[in-house]
């Protein structure tokens, strides 16, 4: 099985979140509740709580560098709009994104319009405007999407989609499709909808691997946000450490970019 790794880039400073929107004081009492049912450690919680003090919140250097470790062609989907808690501006993300791509790693954008075809198009565009080149792809913000959601993105020149998952089940186990010229890859595991403890993730995430290679998937899409790879969240961590040790030392599986896959499902039709 092809196995496909990306990342959501919903933060990147501290300071986005101090004016425009109500993130800290969710996480302030999120992280307080979770301590008191020992569903996280005390010094996670002290952790979370003095993240919103830190310059930065995104962990992307420390992110490709474990991809890059372990040879993992993964993309990167950045914001053009705010909303829901992802909170920078285009102009914010200019630098970093240009980085990133240097580095070797393709990104997209992380779509916050799903319900209006104008509204696809124009974060699209303010993507090129602002790094300079085309986006690889996208994928929605909290994957939300309708009937037409990947038909606009179809018409506003994406390549693939990323976006489709199913919230009641915890994944999408079903093949990569065409929605006209585009691709739609679903997200077959995302790690904010696993157990949050790390024995009862890694037991989980084996099980939806299992049951791909039951089905006979052959691309599997994994989604982890970056912020997760810091101690304030050591469970979610080193459950992504060991997930790309075990794939990269498991000969059934082998790791692709959605541009890669893309090529390989075209040569096959």
């Amino acid at each position: 099985m092809k196995v496909i790794i990306s990342h959501d880039v919903d933060h990147l400073f501290g300071k986005d979140h101090w004016f425009r929107d109500l993130i800290y004081p969710k996480l302030w009492v999120r992280s307080a509740l979770e301590a008191l049912k020992s569903e996280i450690s005390w010094r996670e919680c002290l952790l979370r709580f003095l993240s919103c003090f830190q310059k930065e919140r995104h962990r992307l250097g420390q992110v490709m560098a474990i991809d890059r470790q372990y040879g993992v062609p993964s993309t990167f989907f950045f914001g053009m709009e705010q909303g829901l808690g992802m909170s920078y501006y285009p102009h914010e993300a200019e630098q970093i994104v240009r980085e990133v791509r240097e580095r070797g790693f393709d990104v997209g954008v992380h779509g916050i319009c799903y319900d209006e075809a104008e509204g696809i198009r124009k974060e699209r565009e303010r993507f090129e405007q602002t790094a300079g080149f085309a986006p690889c792809g996208i994928r929605m913000h909290y994957v939300r999407f309708d009937q037409n959601t990947f038909r606009y993105e179809d018409a506003a020149g994406y390549r693939f989609d990323a976006t489709e998952f199913d919230k009641q089940t915890g994944g999408s186990i079903k093949q990569p499709y065409k929605v006209g010229a585009m691709w739609e890859f679903p997200l077959t595991i995302m790690d904010v909808y696993l157990p949050q403890r790390f024995e009862e993730a890694r037991r989980e995430t084996l099980q939806k691997l299992e049951a791909c290679k039951t089905a006979g998937i052959d691309y599997i899409s994994v989604l982890f946000h970056d912020y997760q790879f810091d101690p304030a969240y050591s469970d979610m961590s080193r459950w992504y450490a060991w997930l790309l040790e075990y794939l990269a030392n498991d000969e059934a599986y082998s790791f692709v970019s959605f541009e890669d896959a893309i090529r390989e499902l075209e040569a096959k039709e």
